[in-house]
């Protein structure tokens, strides 16, 4: 995502639950971008 210029807004975090990162699409709305951990997948 890096190589196709995606401007993420906070760096990845480790919650509970997986990995966050949060990113801005092109109108400006952000997203969070979620790894699951193995634990918490379904």
């Amino acid at each position: 995502m890096l190589d196709k210029k995606v401007n993420f807004v906070r760096k990845p975090t480790d919650e509970a639950y997986g990995t966050v990162a949060v990113f801005e699409d092109l109108y400006g709305n952000l997203w969070d971008l979620i790894g699951t951990t193995t634990a918490s997948a379904v």
